[in-house]
């Protein structure tokens, strides 16, 4: 099946590509955060606000754009007018789960954890440990293990760069509209 061009082939052809990286990312998020969650849970801890709410976002993220994929596929002319606009505020969701998670790791520093934390850490950490359900901060959970640490940057690194990919994805999408419009309505080649 013939990827639609919408009178600016090299447009359809980067808007497919950057869709396929979102996807590609929305699912490596997916695993970490679960990952993440699943490690708090198992300690009998409460999981991390940020991290749920960053899983939410990309699960209601990752089905938008599967099902976003079909829609560009069959020539939705008006669609891409409301795909851009979904785009749009997936776009700022992204970047309050960027700003959300950044805020306490952006210190982290995962080769040496000794400095990564301000004031005294193991007080907060032993007075919280032990208790059924309690609440420990994100940063604290990242600082704790190497693995962690990079876990955690890697999940405010790709939603950064989710940010970044629907921003240029919120601008394709009216443009390629437009040259549609321009080119002549459903406007059908290879790419």
């Amino acid at each position: 099946m013939p990827i639609p061009s919408y009178g600016a082939a090299p447009i359809s052809a980067t808007f497919l590509g950057i869709r396929v990286m979102q996807v590609t990312f929305l699912v490596i998020i997916l695993g970490l955060t679960g990952s993440f969650i699943n490690e708090m849970v198992m300690a009998s801890h409460e999981p991390s606000k940020e991290i749920v709410g960053a899983l939410s976002i990309t699960a209601i993220t990752t089905l938008y754009s599967l099902v976003s994929i079909s829609f560009y596929w069959a020539n939705a002319n008006l669609g891409l007018f409301v795909m851009a606009g979904a785009d749009f505020l997936i776009l700022i969701a992204f970047i309050v789960v960027s700003v959300s998670i950044g805020k306490p790791v952006s210190y982290l520093n995962c080769y040496n954890r000794t400095y990564a934390f301000p004031g005294d850490v193991l007080a907060d950490l032993q007075a919280n440990w032990n208790k059924e359900g309690s609440l420990l901060d994100l940063r604290f959970w990242s600082g704790m293990s190497k693995s962690n640490c990079f876990e955690t940057k890697t999940i405010w690194g790709f939603s950064i760069a989710l940010a970044i990919l629907f921003a240029t994805s919120s601008i394709l999408l009216p443009t390629l509209h437009f040259k549609n419009k321009k080119a002549g309505s459903y406007v059908k080649s290879t790419v």
